[in-house]
């Protein structure tokens, strides 16, 4: 589900409800992944399709269309999102659209379990032309919601690039935005771009406490001030403390760690992207260290840190970079999980 009403988007609220008054048909959110941009662009819709705003042009919460755009099933908004997305955000929506696929041709679906696409198609994008073509539920304006607007393909992106050209009217198109420079320049140039920043640390910091986490500095850290993030991190993403303190003892050993080590210190079942991730972060700081003098994931750690960054070699440092990425881009082939960590930590003891 999509976080609501999140304190650090606060200052950037009144930008938009007078790009709506102007007349603007498409907006892009963009800025940090994980700080909320796709709560803040949910916020924006609920208060388009509101019978009722508030003053300050937000929706009142409490009204039927507040309640359907909430939960996604509202006929004059459509979201799109990549389907391993949507099935994590929009839960209700997936079921009914899946039980009504198996429903149309059950035999079409059975004995399959096709990966989750984390790319838009275009025929998600095709298929808005029908939204766009009938008149509003209540007569009011339609809003569309697109998120990351990097993983549509180039078909999919000249097919929305066509819409936003000739924009339907009482149409809204807000598309969110992890890396606006991937987003194809000519639907940049479409939009009104809104930056969402960094939130400010101390804020998401007793933001991350109340959603009970039990280290929302260390988290926050790792998330490079993201709190949405940290918190995918620390719960759907969760790494045990004990699987994290080992894996910590095994690299604060550098050039002294062991093969023997290693295979005694890896659990049975590693969480891959978890500890994939926290690796990363490892060897980020690293680097940072030994070209600036400073840490950027791990200041509790800075003292192992700055002993081991005079030790290691660069370019031993950026061959287990690579191979760090290569594991995270293949965080999810069925490969085994114990392997897969005891041969990156093999070439971390390569890096001295």
């Amino acid at each position: 589900m999509i976080a609501r009403r999140l304190p650090w988007l606060a200052p950037i609220w009144p930008l938009l409800p007078p790009l709506a008054a102007r007349g603007v048909h498409a907006v892009l959110l963009h800025g940090l992944r994980g700080i909320g941009k796709k709560s803040l662009a949910l916020d924006l819709a609920e208060a388009l399709l509101c019978s009722s705003p508030q003053p300050d042009g937000r929706s009142c919460g409490h009204c039927e269309e507040c309640r359907l755009a909430a939960a996604g099933s509202h006929p004059d908004l459509r979201w799109v999102l990549p389907q391993a997305l949507a099935e994590r955000l929009l839960p209700q929506a997936q079921d009914d659209e899946q039980a009504a696929s198996e429903a149309a041709d059950p035999a079409e679906t059975e004995g399959k379990a096709p990966r989750a696409s984390r790319e838009i198609r275009v025929d998600q994008v095709r298929a808005l032309s029908g939204f766009l073509g009938i008149a509003a539920y209540r007569g009011g304006r339609r809003v569309v919601l697109l998120a990351p607007a990097e993983s549509m393909n180039a078909i999919a992106a000249n097919t929305l690039l066509k819409m936003l050209e000739e924009p339907p009217p009482a149409t809204m198109f807000v598309l969110v935005s992890d890396a606006l420079d991937e987003v194809l320049p000519t639907i940049r140039s479409r939009c009104v771009l809104v930056q969402v920043p960094v939130p400010d640390a101390g804020q998401c910091l007793a933001w991350l406490t109340e959603q009970g986490v039990a280290d929302p500095a260390a988290a926050l850290a790792l998330a490079s001030g993201a709190p949405l993030a940290a918190l995918a991190d620390a719960t759907e993403e969760a790494i045990a403390p004990e699987v994290s303190a080992a894996l910590y003892r095994l690299l604060e050993r550098g050039g002294a760690l062991t093969a023997a080590q290693v295979v005694a210190g890896v659990g049975r079942d590693p969480p891959v992207p978890a500890c994939v991730r926290l690796m990363q972060c490892w060897a980020f700081d690293l680097m940072q260290y030994r070209a600036r003098g400073s840490v950027r994931y791990h200041p509790q750690r800075a003292a192992s840190i700055r002993q081991l960054a005079a030790s290691a070699r660069a370019e031993g440092l950026w061959r287990w970079s690579e191979a760090l990425n290569g594991a995270s881009a293949a965080r999810e082939h069925p490969l085994n999980p114990r392997l897969v960590i005891e041969s990156l930590l093999a070439g971390y003891i390569d890096v001295f």
